[in-house]
Formats: structure tokens, sequence, C-alpha cells
């Protein structure tokens, strides 16, 4: 999102964004949004903080847009998001713009929709026929692999399939993750990156992977959703 956002800085008139997130300092956010901005861009967690603190006015607000709303709900954010969008609305005390963009529209959303956006919202579907499609240009395999035999597995494919290309290895849980990057089966430079990681070294693994420094990145959701990192050649 402030990727897109910095395009904005060509046109004529000047726009100034702030993106703001756990992790790293609060301080330098705070007077980002006293000077003032037109982009406010946030987590939950750390726009909660800065409502709490009394850091945020709303009253000038225009449009607000929760960006992966399903996913987010779904990973226990409901009461977060129902906070923000009340207090967003409250301040701004007219009608307001609230925009829900998800790749699916389960239950939760919709009683997200029913309780903070009017009777008369529309839906539009951009998916349309493409539903439950995958992409042509990708090659899709099902392994069958016993539990205890995964390891052996995931080194396997990661020389076969991996190549010198970049990989990325998907975990459920971060013991999961730090499990990968210690075993002695796997040959490739490795890195890992979760929850429990700072979100300044985050920045820097990120970084690193996507300039080519080591070729497997293994993640947990923390890094599942709204990734542009160009030419990956393997995702597991």
């Amino acid at each position: 999102m402030q990727n897109e956002l910095a395009r904005l800085k060509h046109h004529p008139q000047e726009f100034e964004s702030l993106t703001v997130y756990g992790g790293v300092s609060i301080d330098d956010q705070t007077r980002a949004l006293r000077r003032g901005i037109d982009f406010f861009v946030g987590t939950c967690g750390r726009v909660l903080d800065h409502i709490e603190r009394g850091n945020i006015d709303f009253s000038c607000i225009e449009t607000v847009v929760l960006d992966e709303a399903d996913q987010m709900l779904k990973q226990g954010f409901k009461e977060e998001v129902d906070k923000i969008l009340s207090e967003c609305r409250r301040q701004c005390g007219r009608d307001l713009q609230i925009c829900l963009f998800s790749a699916t529209i389960p239950r939760w959303v919709r009683d997200v929709a029913a309780t903070h956006m009017k009777q008369s919202v529309r839906i539009v579907d951009l998916a349309m026929d493409l539903k439950n499609k995958t992409a042509r240009t990708v090659k899709h395999l099902a392994i069958q692999c016993p539990f205890q035999n995964r390891l052996s597995a995931l080194a396997d494919i990661l020389i076969v399939y991996g190549r010198a290309g970049k990989t990325i290895v998907f975990t459920q849980t971060k013991a999961d993750a730090n499990s990968l990057i210690l075993s002695d089966k796997i040959k490739q430079d490795i890195e890992v990156m979760h929850g429990d990681i700072a979100q300044n070294q985050r920045e820097v693994t990120m970084k690193r992977f996507k300039e080519g420094k080591f070729r497997v990145l293994v993640a947990t959701d923390v890094a599942s959703r709204g990734l542009d990192i160009p030419n990956v050649d393997l995702v597991i």
C-alpha cells in the first residue's frame, strides 16, 4: 500500500502519507500525525494505540478502507476493526465512504458490512468467472508425504523444483518455521520471518530476500498476504 501511495508523489498536488505498525517507535509516527497527513495506512493494533493516545483526528476523514477483510477478521481482529470503524464514524459525524476489500465474503465480513455500512451497500465482484481457477502460468503439485518424512521431502523438493531461484516456504506455526532453519537436511541459504521477530529485522530479511542474498525464506502467516516479491520460482 505504501508503495502505491508513493507513486502519488509525482502528482502535481503533493500528498503526505504515513504507515503505522507495531515493533517500531511510536514517537515518529505521532509527530507525523500532528503535522497532518492525507493518507493514513496502519495495522489494527497500532491504529488503536494512536486512537487511545488521542493522536488521530478523524473529523475530516472521507474514506476508510479495510484491506484483506476476510483474513483480518478470520485472524481474530473483528473487535479491533469494530472499534476503529466506530471511532471513524463517531468523529466524522457525516456520511463516510467505507470500502471492504476481500478475496472472499464469508459471514463475518457480511456482519461487519451490516454493522458499519448502509443497507444500500454495493458488492463489486472483480473475479467474476475467474473464481476457483488457478493461474495458468503456475504449475500446481500436491505431494503425499508422511509427517515424519516432511523434512527429507522438503529438502528434495527444494533441490528438484527450487533450482537456483527464490523459494518461499510457509509453515503453520513459528515453532515449525524455526525447526526448518535448524534442520541439517536443508543445504540452501535459508532465513526465517515470523511474529516473534522484530519488525525492523523482518524488513531487513525481506530486503535481503528480494536482493537474492539468500534463496529460501521460511515464514508464517505474517508474510502470507500482500507480498510483492518478483521472480519467486517455488512456493511451498
